[in-house]
């Protein structure tokens, strides 16, 4: 009843129905019309995290919002693959259902009942028989034995929206008791933490794994037991290409020449501090000609391909004024151009309208700055 009310409040969403208009006409069943006007609404927001799997999947606004993409839920249940797994924070489910498709057997501890109800649903929706919901306190005792044959422990614990600064005692439930309280069931533990989270304010050991989706930082996993393989990794995904502290290291030189190809390092690899790492396992010679907290850039003679690293062939060298830059641009037939320099997000496209303003060519070309310098360059396929 419930799913066939929600495909009724989609149909009348997509029809440009208003909410309260929406909401007379739901008959109350198993839930509220109000809660299935909202999993209706987060099907269609889905789409961007799960596919075509959003269809059949029950989510309210802060399970959507905090749920785990496919790609990512799909990578940590291949690396957590094992006999029975529990998710002692499972919300509604969604990175607890790619946990069953590697596992025999996956539990999942909610305490809010709706998000409970939700993920039983979104087993049954997705014909999961493996999966047993358990609702209650993580930290309970009566839970806590109630999984006790699990293999693996992991835990994705909830975060306050808004705070300054992210610790481990924000989180609930707490992954420090979650780490002591679950010992007794296995030293196998990992848990999802905030990943702009200094590794200092984490005092848990174990490996440290940062998350890039799509050239983005996106999450950090802390494995513990007999799943830590090293300190610190850094994985991107979708490719699952991967880097490690226990890769060889070559340690770039900064440098004030530009060479004929720029390569954008990817964000994760620095908060990784795993930069020497990448070039290392590349056997890249590479200079750094220009880094701050958004971004790196790295010149030089050598082709390498890695989806750590966006690579630029360099069009262009001139010095940082608008009408050099205009005049550049004209001459290596450009069209359009993105800027890929600090710019307050305001002045952002009225700085591109100037720049592109007159111009008729041909080439997509990125305008970097460093210094006084400006680059012009366009990526490589």
């Amino acid at each position: 009843m419930s799913e066939k009310l929600v495909l009724k409040a989609l149909k009348l969403i997509r029809k440009g129905y208003s909410k309260d208009k929406i909401l007379k006409k739901l008959k109350r069943g198993r839930l509220p019309p109000e809660d299935i006007y909202e999993i209706a609404r987060c099907r269609i927001r889905a789409k961007e995290k799960f596919g075509k799997l959003a269809d059949k999947l029950y989510f309210d606004e802060i399970g959507l919002r905090y749920s785990t993409p496919k790609i990512v839920a799909e990578y940590r249940a291949d690396r957590l693959k094992c006999d029975t797994i529990a998710d002692v924070s499972c919300g509604v489910g969604a990175q607890l259902i790619f946990f069953a498709m590697k596992c025999n057997k996956a539990y999942g501890v909610e305490i809010d009942k709706k998000r409970a109800l939700f993920a039983k649903l979104n087993a049954k929706a997705l014909g999961l028989k493996n999966i047993e919901i358990i609702t209650g306190d993580a930290l309970s005792d009566e839970v806590v034995d109630k999984v006790k044959d699990a293999d693996i422990v992991f835990s994705d614990p909830a975060r306050p929206p808004e705070e300054e600064v992210r610790t481990l005692e924000s989180l609930q439930p707490n992954p420090i008791l979650i780490h002591e309280k679950y010992l007794r069931v296995t030293e196998n533990i990992a848990f999802e933490l905030p990943p702009q989270m200094p590794p200092e304010r984490i005092p848990l050991e174990g490996e440290k794994e940062y998350t890039s989706l799509n050239f983005r930082l996106n999450r950090l996993a802390l494995y513990m037991g007999e799943l830590a393989e090293c300190e610190v990794s850094a994985i991107s995904l979708p490719s699952r290409e991967r880097v490690t502290n226990l890769d060889d290291a070559m340690d770039p030189e900064k440098t004030s020449r530009i060479e004929s190809i720029l390569y954008e390092v990817d964000p994760t690899i620095m908060k990784a501090e795993l930069l020497p790492n990448l070039l290392g396992k590349l056997n890249f010679s590479a200079g750094i000609i220009y880094s701050d907290k958004r971004r790196t850039l790295l010149s030089s003679d050598e082709e390498v391909d890695s989806t750590f690293l966006r690579r630029y062939n360099v069009l262009k060298v001139v010095k940082f004024e608008t009408s050099t830059i205009k005049s550049t641009l004209r001459d290596v037939n450009a069209a359009k151009v993105t800027l890929r320099f600090s710019l307050n997000p305001s002045e952002y496209w009225n700085v591109r309208k100037k720049l592109e303003e007159g111009l008729s060519g041909e080439r997509w070309v990125y305008l970097f700055r460093v210094g006084e310098r400006a680059i012009l360059a366009e990526p490589t396929t």
